[in-house]
């Protein structure tokens, strides 16, 4: 592969991820494009989150959910990524896969002992 091709790929990437970047940044942030990752990270810091562990990670998950489907009722955006319900769904999931891995890493604790 030569230089220009390099190039042209490295532009069409670009153009692709901007494209996505303004697409999720309607949906979820507001005047602060940062303000999800600064609410979750709070919110995951007051409630001792470690995403080291798998079952805070998926219900860091749920946090990030509900930042997201928190800008998008209080803005009235209709969504271009993610429809509101499903983010709702998406939401429940990682409650459930958080359950399961708290079931799993206990049960293996149990095992071990």
């Amino acid at each position: 592969m030569n230089a220009e091709k390099q190039i042209e790929i490295y532009k069409k990437i670009d153009e692709e991820i901007l494209s996505i970047t303004a697409s999720k940044r309607h949906d979820y942030a507001g005047k602060d494009v940062l303000s999800n990752f600064k609410g979750v990270s709070g919110a995951a810091s007051a409630l001792g989150i470690d995403i080291g562990k798998p079952e805070q990670y998926a219900m860091f998950m749920v946090l990030l959910k509900i930042a997201r489907l928190t800008n998008l009722i209080n803005s009235s955006k209709t969504p271009s990524n993610e429809a509101v319900d499903d983010s709702f769904k998406d939401a429940i999931n990682y409650m459930k896969l958080s359950y399961c891995c708290f079931v799993d890493k206990n049960h293996l604790e149990n095992e071990q002992s």
